[in-house]
């Protein structure tokens, strides 16, 4: 890797820790600069605004998540509806704790810049798509195979994505042990009203 590549990874980590604590509005390029080392001249070389950090910065962490994404159902997909759906919760909220770039897209989604409002719900809204596109067919299979009632399989996945999207907004208020126990207990109740 070279020095301006290098740098540019700097700027972007410096970034994504800036955005995530005040947001776009209230991240500031001279502290990102400062943050890499560097001034704040020579951080507009590598980015002509903000708002292009902010775009691109952004564009790397969908592209991230929905390999994520991905990845979990593969890793799982063998596994009979409960070890599965524990599994996926497990990995999902583990994914979560301490990273830095779900913080970015919870601030984010939650204070978007006016400028981008429409294309962070759009995204957002195709994230929760693909999970629970990814959840329906889980669902689905379980109720083939007598594991899960026959209930609507897009409601239950839908069920199941809040409780464990709802769990991950606690990031800051507990530690990833005591998050997997409310969960664990969240999941309890889920599974006893689903289960065949």
């Amino acid at each position: 890797m070279g020095q301006g590549a290098d740098t540019k990874e700097r700027i972007m980590q410096a970034a994504l820790e800036e955005f995530s604590l005040h947001g776009f509005e209230g991240a500031r390029m001279e502290k990102i600069a400062s943050k890499v080392g560097i001034n704040k001249a020579s951080l507009y070389f590598y980015f002509k605004s903000k708002e292009q950090l902010f775009r691109e910065l952004f564009d790397i962490i969908v592209k991230k998540h929905y390999a994520y994404l991905t990845s979990i159902f593969r890793k799982y997909q063998d596994l009979p509806s409960r070890q599965l759906l524990s599994s996926l919760y497990k990995d999902y909220l583990e994914y979560h704790w301490g990273n830095t770039e779900m913080d970015f897209w919870n601030m984010v989604y939650y204070y978007p810049p006016e400028p981008m409002k429409e294309e962070i719900m759009h995204f957002t809204q195709d994230s929760y798509d693909v999970f629970t596109a990814e959840l329906t067919s889980v669902m689905e299979k379980g109720i083939k195979n007598g594991e899960l009632q026959p209930l609507n399989p897009a409601d239950m996945a839908a069920t199941f994505y809040y409780l464990v999207t709802c769990i991950t907004l606690s990031t800051g208020l507990m530690n990833l042990e005591q998050g997997l126990s409310q969960m664990d207990l969240c999941f309890h109740v889920f599974w006893n009203g689903i289960k065949g």
